[in-house]
């Protein structure tokens, strides 16, 4: 009699496990299938930012009793896609951001980049100029990667 209940045991076990085996191909399968977890927020579906390093910038900043320059690398975090460069490496949307940050750049003088309230304002003005600027392009984040002012 124990030995019919043992083999009942084990076949229990055995049907357990090849059903949990079966549900997690299943998950697996729903997962590759939707790229998300089902019943997971929308925000996890939305769409990822990138990054998009510019060249360094180098410009005199308006102080006008002398002469100061500002030595400045960005890294803009952007929704949307920038093109690649075409015919000699440069794109449209890249030489309207570079546009419109040298003229941003140029209007501030030393006093004002000299705080962190004053970095803090000028990449709140930078992204404002951007993003009225760029097609396509969402400007989420600016940061510097150097800044430098002499």
């Amino acid at each position: 009699m124990t030995a019919a209940r043992s083999d009942t045991g084990k076949t229990s076990i055995a049907l357990i496990a090849i059903v949990g085996i079966i549900c997690l191909a299943a998950a697996g399968a729903v997962f590759v299938k939707y790229g998300n977890i089902v019943g997971a927020s929308d925000g996890a579906t939305k769409s990822a930012l990138t990054q998009w390093k510019l060249e360094e910038f180098l410009v005199n900043l308006g102080d006008r009793e002398e002469s100061r320059y500002l030595k400045v690398n960005l890294v803009l975090e952007i929704k949307g896609n920038v093109q690649a460069g075409g015919e000699g490496g440069s794109n449209p949307e890249e030489i309207k951001a570079r546009d419109a940050i040298i003229a941003v750049l140029t209007t501030k003088t030393y006093r004002n980049l000299l705080s962190d309230q004053g970095k803090a304002s000028l990449k709140a003005e930078l992204k404002s100029a951007l993003n009225g600027t760029l097609d396509g392009v969402q400007v989420e984040n600016i940061y510097f990667t150097s800044f430098a002012m002499q």
